[in-house]
């Protein structure tokens, strides 16, 4: 795999910027090298908006000389600053880790953000970064929820190139009316676990009680196949859970398309109960 294929699967925003100095020396702007789908997502651009695009044509008069400093003095020094900042562009702040690499750029993780309407440091404003997390995600595994899914649809929906793989566990009713819902948690979590180590590098959602969604981006049409062909195997040996899954080169319509693979999994389900019955 491609060093540029392996940060644009990650799933923190990750960028790589380019100095543009004035003639005394100092940076008046910056061109985006390298973005990620995350950072693309994030800043509600797509990605051929930013790649090899400079920061004022992109943003306008939102110039942010601060922004300028941070990166030069990233760059010029070679090292590694870890930073929480104010950036009026989205209008959050935002915690970042920026290093130099080679030729003279400056690559940079965003690690969380949270809403603000000024620069207060983020212990001022912890409350703010424990309510964004618990709106956007599901209180158990940590995955993002619906709500997350809905207010981003039309981020995703510019997307090319999108992969859903809709997934229900098997026996979890039975599992909390025979044992218990205590083991009924174990088996979410546990299940949980799984979509992260098959799935590395995507996005996960848990929509219901057994019910959970990944969306791959970036992936060919073969590989995501593929990859999905091989979950699928292992998932009915382990009788853990039924997956129905599409690769779309666009989505029009996401509450749409979510219910398409949630259909061809339930057919999946069907499909297994009456082949056990024979």
């Amino acid at each position: 795999m491609e060093k540029n294929d392996l940060f644009d699967n990650y799933p923190s925003p990750f960028f790589v910027i380019e100095p543009i100095y004035n003639e005394d020396g100092s940076m008046i702007n910056f061109r985006y090298k390298f973005v990620n789908e995350s950072f693309a997502r994030f800043l509600g651009k797509s990605k051929d908006e930013l790649l090899e695009h400079d920061f004022v044509s992109v943003f306008g008069n939102n110039y942010e000389i601060d922004w300028m400093n941070f990166f030069n003095n990233v760059i010029k020094t070679k090292g590694f600053v870890a930073e929480t900042r104010f950036t009026s562009v989205i209008s959050r702040t935002v915690v970042i880790e920026s290093f130099y690499i080679n030729p003279g750029l400056c690559a940079s993780f965003i690690r969380d953000y949270y809403s603000s309407s000024n620069g207060d440091s983020i212990d001022g404003n912890r409350s703010n970064i424990d309510v964004l997390f618990k709106a956007y995600h599901d209180y158990m595994t940590n995955f993002y929820n619906e709500t997350y899914l809905k207010e981003n649809r039309k981020l995703i929906e510019k997307v090319r190139n999108v992969g859903l793989i809709f997934l229900d566990i098997n026996n979890l009713r039975k599992t909390n009316n025979e044992k218990g819902h205590r083991a009924g948690d174990q088996l979410i979590l546990d299940f949980s676990k799984e979509i992260r180590n098959n799935f590395k590098g995507h996005d996960y959602f848990r929509l219901g009680g057994d019910e959970f969604l990944v969306i791959t981006m970036g992936l060919g049409e073969k590989d995501f196949v593929n990859q999905c062909e091989n979950v699928k195997k292992h998932f009915k040996e382990m009788d853990i859970a039924t997956l129905g899954y599409k690769f779309y080169e666009t989505i029009e319509n996401l509450s749409s398309a979510v219910m398409e693979v949630s259909d061809l999994m339930k057919k999946e389900k069907m499909l297994r109960k009456n082949n056990d019955k024979k």
